[in-house]
């Protein structure tokens, strides 16, 4: 029983020991010692139509930080329906696909009465498979708004981290 069980702890060894070399030789090897962000979220989230210039993206850490700000406001750039269900605690609604394509600009001299050009914002919507959040701050921006951040992450990074919500009652 004892030589079984060294064998088995050389191979466990050996399978080890390969596996460090391969991993280390690897163009696609994982860094064995790292700086791991504990929320997973140190990184922004960048939409692959961003250019130069875009409102800056924030990380869903930066988004965290700024939630616990006062006067900070959050805005969901999703569709009606899906703001109504759920969205980030104390967020606004400024569905951008449903924005009026006449009057528009008659819309953002209105909402400005509603909202400060000054307000700290932060936009977000789906996630990675939605750019309203981009196109909504590409337009806040154009309109005089001076402090636009887009949370590319949007909601399901915000669910998944556990941050505050709220639920259709």
């Amino acid at each position: 029983m004892t030589k079984r069980l060294r064998q088995t702890a050389m191979l466990l060894l050996l399978s080890i020991l390969i596996s460090v070399i391969f991993n280390f030789v690897s163009d696609n090897g994982i860094p064995l010692i790292g700086n791991w962000p504990a929320s997973g979220g140190s990184e922004a989230a960048v939409p692959p139509s961003a250019e130069e210039g875009d409102p800056p993206f924030i990380s869903l850490d930066e988004a965290a930080a700024l939630f616990q700000t006062p006067g900070v406001l959050f805005i969901d750039a999703r569709d009606p329906e899906d703001f109504e269900i759920n969205r980030v605690k104390g967020a606004v609604s400024i569905p951008y696909d449903y924005l009026p394509d006449e009057d528009y600009d008659l819309y953002w001299e209105n909402k400005a009465i509603e909202i400060s050009h000054d307000t700290r914002i932060v936009i977000y919507c789906s996630g990675s498979e939605c750019e309203s959040s981009l196109y909504l701050g590409l337009d806040m921006v154009q309109y005089g708004y001076r402090d636009v951040k887009i949370f590319y992450g949007g909601w399901n990074d915000w669910v998944n981290a556990g941050l505050p919500v709220e639920l259709e009652e």
